[in-house]
């Protein structure tokens, strides 16, 4: 295999990098800033789900009765003078409501059944479990597929409460949304929440609305958490140019932090273009890449710096696409078997996971791009201002990686 040319067209891969990171800029100014999360843009966010009320359930007698929901199969709990009691009531016996309704009846529960159709596999749990029953009827609530909730509909439904973020969780047949909106000075979570019940059950009903999650971070603390996090990754970039200049030279840690910077806003680009959510997990993501891209970097400048102490009169930039080539076989591997775990997360799961695997997966493929074409390259600009191949390399008896 020939030596990999990451010197002759070092001026292809800036210009790449530097139109990718032109775009987010733009992106930026066009969006108005990040999309920033519940984390770092303080405000309220809630899940929901807008699912048809199956029945009501209520309960005349002295003893305490429960109604929860565990492994997703509806239970009572019955409290008396004889002890603790529970029944389960799963789908698989009762498939309908009309079964569960005449179940629930059969243990002492008064039940009035408002569409005897729903299926019981789509019982919808959230906040409102578990319910404590008593004389004032009680909703459980079953997911349709025929309910026909558009996020225009919900977005039309919070528009009176100002600024108001929609957006649709997993399949828009179940109905599940994820609202966020900004707070002033001043709101509670309380007050929020009341808010948005009363804008929803206005619009779709007042017990056709579930609650599944409920977020408040109030603007002092966003605001630190932001400054924690810029403090986190800084401190992370010091210490790794402390540590490379004192394991090689300068040229080295300059090319390396460089290159580490031209990761992190590659990173921040995509957020901006394609509107990620910049969340704590970002801030996760983005100290993992760091590290991970580190360590495909300093692999190569350690193969360079062998090189460089064994050939002491051959061309310092043949030395550097030789050592790359030498190492692009590893960086692959490596990168491959990581992206195996990480791109199925990024399909199919949910929530901050399926975020902090996208960010990986794109941080992963950026950091191998920028240690074999973006360090080496600058290490040929810096050699020249802080020589590499001095007779005074250090001769040291172990390499960091082998």
């Amino acid at each position: 295999m020939k030596k990999i040319p990451v010197i002759k067209y070092r001026f292809v891969s800036f210009g790449a990098s530097m139109l990718f990171i032109v775009a987010g800029i733009v992106a930026a100014f066009v969006f108005k800033g990040f999309n920033a999360g519940i984390d770092f843009g303080s405000g309220y966010s809630e899940k929901i789900q807008v699912a048809p009320v199956g029945l009501y359930v209520s309960y005349q007698g002295t003893d305490n009765y429960v109604l929860n929901v565990s492994s997703g199969t509806l239970e009572l709990e019955k409290r008396d003078s004889n002890g603790v009691h529970s029944v389960s009531f799963p789908s698989s016996s009762y498939p309908d409501v009309a079964s569960l309704a005449g179940a629930m009846s059969a243990e002492g529960l008064s039940v009035e059944v408002v569409d005897s159709g729903l299926s019981t596999a789509k019982l919808v749990s959230g906040f409102s479990f578990p319910k404590t029953l008593d004389g004032t009827p009680k909703s459980i609530n079953f997911a349709t597929e025929t309910k026909d909730v558009t996020i225009e509909m919900l977005r039309e439904a919070l528009a009176d409460l100002g600024n108001v973020n929609v957006q649709i969780v997993g399949n828009p047949s179940d109905g599940i949304f994820q609202i966020r909106l900004a707070t002033e000075e001043g709101d509670t979570q309380k007050d929020m929440e009341a808010r948005v019940s009363s804008a929803l059950s206005g619009a779709f009903g007042e017990d056709e609305v579930v609650v599944m999650q409920s977020d408040f971070v109030g603007p002092k603390f966003s605001s630190q958490l932001l400054v924690s996090s810029i403090k986190a990754i800084l401190i992370a970039i010091v210490l790794i140019l402390i540590y490379i200049t004192v394991r090689f030279r300068v040229a080295y840690a300059v090319s390396s932090i460089i290159a580490l910077f031209h990761d992190v806003l590659c990173m921040l680009s995509l957020m901006l273009i394609f509107r990620l959510e910049v969340s704590t997990t970002t801030i996760a993501a983005v100290l993992t890449i760091i590290g991970y891209s580190l360590n495909n970097t300093i692999v190569i400048f350690d193969r360079i710096r062998e090189r460089v102490r064994l050939e002491k009169n051959a061309d310092v930039d043949d030395i550097i696409e030789e050592s790359v080539r030498l190492s692009l076989t590893r960086t692959v591997i490596t990168s491959l078997t990581t992206l195996f775990a990480i791109v199925p997360l990024a399909f199919f799961a949910t929530g901050d996971i399926k975020l902090f695997a996208i960010n990986l997966t794109w941080g992963i493929l950026v950091g191998g791009y920028s240690s074999n074409f973006i360090a080496p390259a600058l290490l040929h600009y810096l050699h020249k201002v802080w020589p590499i191949n001095i007779e005074k390399e250090k001769e040291e008896e172990y390499s960091l990686v082998d």
